[in-house]
């Protein structure tokens, strides 16, 4: 310690009237106040304690007393031989007792704190006289922030000075804030650790660490909904009891390639099956940290592999192979994503069918009750009446809604390719096959529904294949020899007479009546002609959206050939007649070659369009004109009217908001109830 700045501290003690004759310390804390302080330093002492004590062992039976203060100077906590813990409190040297410059002058301690750094004073160092025997080695404890929160101070007989015990002092300082270091990178290891674990926690994959002996030494919680089994049940097992590959995948891992969307069969779990894995090495930098030392080698040999992975560039650092972690997804989710994608999605519900007619209403009610049936269910009907909207609709009323809509055409396949369409093939099944092999359209719609359309073009050779799936629920691919569970529930449409074409042996008739548990026959457009009127003004307002173009107004005649026409090709007809009247702003052109003969057939009494009041344009057919502002009013009139007022529907359909279609009704002073 200097001597100017040890004078100086003198100086102070003097200014600040603390005495020399005095033996004890002037300022203590009472019970109450020591046991608040003691609380607010709990962390300083609890961290300090282990080190404290082993700084006891190192001088015990030398006569040094140990003690930690605040950073005040206020005395936490003595350690010591019992002869001097005695000694000290005899100069009321205990918990609670302050060692500053007002109550005691120049101290180790004080001036350590003082000066920010290790300060040792002995015999007349000390200010007042009753520590004149004593010699004091005292530094500051700091934060990992570098703030002062305390001091350690060794303090002994003078004649024990000597500069080791101030060195003895700051060594153990440094381990108290290297410790108080250490909990700092803990708490942020085990924040990183918690953001980790929430992470993967929270993804809807399965995630699985391999360690270099092949078993499972960590799962996330999404494992229990993949796989049906609690993630510690799959702690510690051998991964190659539940993936029979899993040497081939780790031949690739090992050698420091990953593997990306691979398909594999998972077993031993509850919800065995295939699924999507990704693998990739979990690998660290070599160093010299990592070499075992020949004592520090187990006697007994273990059983971990320990690998190193080469890198390519050999002036790269070696690798470690610490183990795989693999990311494994249910090909029901994955088949999912693919439909979502590819338009394998039911778009249609029962709201957007359109029928007004009784036989009409009698059917919907009829496929909304047998909606949520696992049953197969046969859609019978002319081309054009909406078999497939029919399908979408049972599908969006189902239960797996939220799983894939997959549409196959029967009729649209060639047969060679009909199995592998249907039922998938596996890697190498036949020249030109995928590389991987590829699922077919059953796993497709696992979990989901398949749509047959056309199902009576079906070749007499996969009726057979296609019952058995049926039967047993479950396929097998192209090529592969393993069965493959699949749940999914069947809708065929067909515009044949299925009875019929059994008649004559083109189709089973055990795959018929397997497909016709629930039969549904949708009736042709001519036979329910209040539909046809409902479907006009649909359409009507519904390609004027989608063209943007004013909705046009039809005459009494027009109409009247409209409802009378047989409408062979059904609602698509029909739909694409009234598209293409809105593209000709109202402009009739039917498809005949002799128009006026067709108008006498449905029209009777029909007279020429010019003869007729009204408006006529170019090619003589009658329109009538309103102003956009009249059409605009229609329009909210007529689909409000269509929708029983229903203003969430209309709305839709006229693909404005609500707010938007009560304003517009405000301005054309309609009411909405």
């Amino acid at each position: 310690m200097k001597h100017d700045v040890l004078k100086q501290s003198h100086f102070q003690s003097q200014d600040k009237s603390a005495k020399k004759e005095i033996l004890v310390s002037q300022k203590m804390l009472s019970a109450k106040e020591l046991q608040n302080l003691l609380n607010r330093k709990s962390l300083l002492i609890d961290v300090s304690s282990p080190f404290l004590s082993n700084l006891a062992t190192l001088v015990e039976g030398s006569g040094f007393l140990i003690i930690l203060t605040d950073e005040q100077g206020c005395i936490l906590r003595l350690d010591g031989d019992s002869k001097i813990l005695l000694d000290a409190k005899s100069l009321n040297l205990v918990p609670g007792a302050f060692m500053e410059e007002d109550s005691i002058g120049s101290s180790a301690m004080m001036m350590g704190l003082n000066e920010d750094r290790p300060v040792q004073i002995t015999a007349q160092g000390h200010f007042i006289n009753a520590y004149h025997r004593w010699t004091c080695s005292s530094a500051p404890i700091h934060s990992t922030t570098g703030i002062t929160i305390g001091t350690l101070n060794l303090m002994g007989q003078k004649q024990q000075v000597n500069t080791h015990t101030l060195a003895l002092v700051a060594a153990t300082i440094n381990a108290i804030e290297q410790q108080f270091r250490n909990l700092k990178l803990n708490k942020a290891l085990r924040q990183t650790t918690a953001y980790l674990d929430a992470v993967i926690n929270n993804l809807t994959n399965a995630i699985l660490t391999i360690n270099t002996s092949g078993n499972i030494s960590k799962v996330n919680k999404s494992a229990k909904v993949v796989f049906g089994i609690e993630p510690a049940k799959l702690t510690g097992q051998p991964i190659k009891y539940y993936m029979p590959r899993w040497d081939d995948l780790w031949k690739v891992v090992s050698n420091g390639g990953n593997i990306i969307d691979e398909e594999v069969s998972i077993e031993n779990i509850p919800y065995s099956g295939r699924f999507v894995i990704g693998a990739m090495p979990i690998v660290t930098e070599r160093n010299i940290a990592d070499e075992e030392l020949e004592w520090d080698k187990p006697r007994k040999k273990s059983n971990s592999k320990t690998l190193i992975v080469k890198p390519s560039v050999s002036s790269e650092p070696e690798q470690l192979l610490l183990g795989v972690v693999l990311t494994i997804r249910d090909m029901k989710r994955v088949y999912n994503i693919v439909n979502k994608f590819t338009g394998m999605k039911a778009y249609y519900t029962f709201d957007d069918i359109i029928g007004v007619s009784d036989e009409m209403k009698r059917i919907v009610d009829f496929a909304q009750r047998v909606a949520d049936s696992p049953s197969t269910v046969l859609v019978s009907g002319e081309s054009g009446t909406g078999k497939e909207v029919f399908a979408q609709a049972i599908h969006n009323a189902s239960g797996r809604r939220n799983s894939g809509f997959v549409a196959i055409n029967c009729g649209a396949i060639p047969e060679a390719l009909f199995e592998s369409e249907l039922f998938g093939y596996e890697d190498g099944a036949f020249t030109g096959a995928r590389k991987g092999g590829k699922p077919g359209k059953f796993e497709l719609a696992n979990g989901g529904t398949l749509f047959l359309d056309e199902v009576g073009e079906m070749p007499m050779d996969m009726q057979v294949k296609l019952l058995r799936a049926l039967q047993e629920g479950e396929i097998t691919r192209v090529g592969g020899n393993k069965a493959i569970p699949v749940d999914v529930r069947v809708v065929a449409a067909t515009n044949k007479n299925l009875k019929t074409l059994v008649e004559q042996n083109k189709f089973r008739n055990d795959l018929y009546y397997r497909l016709s548990v629930i039969p549904i026959k949708i009736p042709p457009l001519r036979d329910r002609q209040d539909d046809i009127k409902a479907l006009i003004e649909f359409f009507l307002l519904n390609k004027s959206l989608k063209l943007n173009k004013s909705v046009p107004i039809l005459n009494d005649d027009i109409r009247t050939i409209l409802l009378r026409y047989e409408w062979p090709g059904n609602v698509r007809e029909l739909e694409n007649f009234i598209e293409k009247t809105v593209n000709l702003d109202g402009r009739i052109m039917l498809d005949v070659e002799d128009e006026v003969a067709f108008r006498n057939k449905y029209l009777h009494n029909f007279v020429a369009p010019n003869a007729q009041k009204g408006v006529t344009n170019d090619e003589g057919n009658l329109y009538n004109a309103k102003s956009l502002e009249e059409i605009e009013k229609d329009a909210i009139v007529a689909t409000l009217k269509h929708f029983d007022g229903n203003k969430t529907k209309a709305a839709k359909i006229l693909k404005i908001s609500r707010n938007t279609l009560y304003l517009k009704a405000k301005h054309f002073g309609l009411a909405l109830h």
